[in-house]
């Protein structure tokens, strides 16, 4: 059976222009995986800690390189747990969330790669502990991010994306085309008001002066232009609160409001009676438990209601979430915890518990790296995030998906 032979690093730079791993691994009987690092400007307070990418090089070369040298690398759990233990620390802050991540990911890659296997088809396997049937799978609905604000953008607009949703269950080329042709549309809406046509970190426009009501009556706009709102389409928003939180209030600067959480939550249902909207993820700050808790309570009914740096990928912390009925819906990001065991362990609590799976890019990524389109399909998830149906570190995770799409038919 093949053994691990050697696990290098080099530092690249992502698509915000920041350096980040690239790692191979390589195993004795030529195969090898690759695996780049993604990186994210909205983080969690818990996210596992990042190394400085010089720093980040070291471990990979040096510990983590020497720590795996001839073990199987078709035992993930093994693999993963020995760079666990050698770090020694609950956040990874010794060798890295972002070091141990990049090898974690290589190794599976070389694992597929070594049996032939598509990389959806390895981790299906790595996952469910079964063989993949050859049927066609079910591919997750993408939410294309198609205004940016927040921390992707530069336009002093608080919510940080705006979303458009085919509605699930059509079929995944539909559902591409759909996002293709809403983008475009509005596009050239937002032409047509002489505003600017800039795009943010994740692809999607970031104009200058709206608001909440204002961004998403003109997506409407350019839904309707084809589509049906409610029928076809429908809404979501990632407001990543923790970014307007300060001095437990949440402030609004571009409408001049400064809202408690009961307040925040009532502007949020205004939002909801005039539009479709159907998503909203991370609407209170982490630590704002009370107002998370009220929300669900409240809409778990009607809203798909989505933690992300509330739960960080972290099954510990998820467990207290549906504890307490914090929310009804995860991010996945697989670095946020640092390995694919750890990654999956997450996916098995949240769907055990009837939670939506949601898998995501970061704001900080690169072209070549598909690996998130791939888990997607491996655990069945029931979304995608990647950015808008635009720039070139986004379409590669949609366009790995309508590869799979024509796989699997």
């Amino acid at each position: 059976m093949p053994k691990i032979k050697d696990i290098s690093s080099y530092k690249i730079v992502n698509s915000r222009g920041d350096w980040t791993l690239r790692t191979k691994a390589t195993l004795d009987d030529g195969s090898v995986g690759i695996e780049t690092v993604p990186d994210g400007a909205s983080k969690g307070q818990h996210e596992v800690a990042y190394l400085p990418v010089d720093q980040a090089l070291d471990r990979v070369n040096g510990k983590l390189k020497n720590l795996l040298a001839g073990k199987n690398p078709f035992d993930q759990k093994s693999i993963d747990a020995l760079m666990v233990g050698a770090d020694g620390t609950e956040n990874k802050a010794n060798l890295g969330g972002n070091s141990i991540l990049s090898v974690s990911l290589a190794v599976a890659k070389a694992a597929a790669n070594s049996r032939g296997q598509e990389l959806y088809d390895y981790l299906y396997e790595l996952y469910s502990g079964k063989k993949l049937q050859k049927k066609k799978l079910p591919l997750p609905t993408p939410l294309f991010n198609i205004l940016n604000g927040g921390k992707h953008a530069d336009n002093n607009l608080s919510f940080q994306e705006f979303m458009v949703i085919p509605a699930q269950g059509t079929p995944f080329d539909q559902a591409y085309e759909m996002g293709v042709e809403i983008y475009h549309a509005l596009k050239q809406l937002l032409a047509d008001m002489e505003v600017e046509t800039d795009v943010g970190d994740e692809g999607g426009f970031a104009p200058a002066g709206f608001t909440a009501d204002k961004a998403l009556s003109v997506i409407r706009k350019a839904v309707g232009l084809k589509y049906k709102a409610g029928e076809n389409v429908f809404f979501g928003m990632d407001t990543a609160a923790g970014s307007f939180f300060e001095s437990d209030r949440y402030h609004i600067r571009e409408e001049n409001l400064v809202l408690t959480s009961e307040e925040l939550s009532l502007y949020y249902e205004r939002l909801m009676k005039k539009y479709e909207l159907v998503y909203v993820e991370d609407p209170f700050y982490e630590a704002d438990l009370e107002g998370w808790k009220k929300f669900t309570s409240r809409y778990n009914h009607r809203l798909i209601i989505t933690a992300d740096d509330l739960v960080v990928t972290n099954t510990a912390i998820l467990k207290h979430a549906i504890t307490e009925k914090l929310a009804n819906a995860v991010i996945v990001k697989p670095n946020q915890i640092g390995t694919l065991t750890e990654t999956f362990d997450f996916i098995h609590e949240a769907k055990d518990n009837n939670m939506f799976v949601v898998i995501s890019h970061r704001s900080g990524d690169t072209a070549e790296d598909t690996f998130i389109a791939d888990l997607s399909v491996a655990v069945g998830a029931d979304f995608i995030k990647s950015g808008a149906p635009a720039r070139g570190e986004r379409v590669a995770k949609y366009n790995r998906l309508l590869e799979i799409f024509y796989l699997t038919m």
